[in-house]
């Protein structure tokens, strides 16, 4: 039976088709006709890693989830297009059908993933061993820990996550300053001895905080109505590369292979430190609170990074970085902004 890239939103799945399709048709499964075709079962070695994933939640002895494994692959990755649910069944049935047969339980009762449950225990313990790290980096062991993160796992993963910037991309700082503005020598990473701690940057440690638009940079200043902001603009002179912790959840299962078990079980850390990031820096935070994402910030500039790139929260959309190499951003030109307007929410805490 034959499938077509209307068949998937996954990226990866649509370019194998399009690359090793040799017959137009229509699809047994979507029904779209005159479009590129494969057999199913040629997306196999895509799928296996994904399959392999999963077991019944009986065999894990984990609360029934409800949900077949075609289900759960859309849950957690949205791979199919169609919204057909019977169809996606079936699509997944005929891809897998050298390596499951069309019986077996994997396909026809409710599963989970493996690595992500533990037998008898509801809970996510993935999530609790980023507790049990902050609380020992913060509390208990600084330097040499006993609760760490599998590292030289972590830095083969972070590799699925790099991206590069290419000279010539433009990036933002801004500052509330007087209506003159902050002249632009000024506009760059404060020096150590006025370092603070920060989310990314540990005590005497400055990186530079930079966002790709100006309008994040605004919201990323929590300036206020009437306030003046000088934002400066650096445009990079030599590829820079980037690790990016936006949409972690949405990347295709595809890319990482036989990698995917190790990288779900520590998806959840990088899923938490972009979440670390991400949060305004507070005025009554505690130093002792930013460690744990220091320390991982630390470890991916060890490994020659030069930023880290995660999302805002105070921007829908937005895009920040903590760069640790500024060598390779040249700053051009400042220009003074009037906040004329802004939304501000808030909501009653209950006592």
């Amino acid at each position: 039976m034959n499938c077509c890239i209307n068949c998937f939103n996954d990226s990866e799945a649509i370019g194998f088709i399009r690359s090793n399709s040799t017959t137009t048709g229509n699809c047994d499964f979507c029904a779209s006709a005159a479009v590129q075709l494969v057999e199913a079962v040629e997306l196999e070695e895509l799928f296996q890693p994904i399959a392999d994933c999963f077991k019944t939640c009986a065999t894990l002895g984990v609360p029934d989830t409800g949900r077949l494994m075609h289900q759960k692959i859309q849950d957690i990755w949205n791979m199919f297009r169609n919204p057909d649910e019977a169809a996606n069944k079936n699509l997944l049935t005929a891809i897998v059908s050298h390596i499951i047969p069309a019986g077996d339980p994997l396909l026809n009762s409710s599963v989970e993933i493996a690595v992500l449950t533990t037998p008898g225990l509801a809970g996510d313990v993935h999530e609790q061993k980023w507790e049990n790290f902050a609380e020992e980096i913060k509390f208990k062991n600084r330097f040499f820990l006993n609760e760490t993160i599998d590292l030289p796992l972590l830095a083969n993963l972070l590799d699925y996550l790099s991206k590069t910037y290419d000279p010539g991309k433009v990036f933002y700082r801004g500052r509330v300053s007087e209506l003159a503005g902050i002249s632009l020598h000024l506009m760059g990473k404060p020096p150590a001895d006025k370092t603070t701690s920060g989310r990314a940057n540990p005590n005497g440690i400055p990186y530079l905080y930079v966002a790709t638009d100006v309008e994040t940079t605004v919201y990323e200043s929590r300036s206020t109505y009437l306030d003046y902001l000088t934002v400066a603009q650096f445009r990079l002179r030599e590829r820079m590369k980037v690790v990016s912790l936006r949409g972690i959840g949405e990347i295709s299962p595809v890319v990482f292979g036989d990698q995917l078990e190790k990288y779900l079980s520590h998806q959840k850390y990088l899923i938490r430190l972009e979440r670390e990031l991400s949060k305004p820096v507070r005025r009554y935070d505690k130093e002792l609170d930013y460690l744990p994402s220091q320390y991982l910030c630390e470890y991916v500039k060890s490994l020659g990074y030069d930023a880290i790139e995660y999302g805002s929260s105070l921007r829908n959309g937005g895009i920040n970085l903590a760069v640790f190499n500024d060598g390779k951003l040249e700053p051009r030109s400042v220009k003074v902004y009037e906040i004329t307007g802004f939304n501000l929410g808030f909501n009653p805490i209950a006592p």
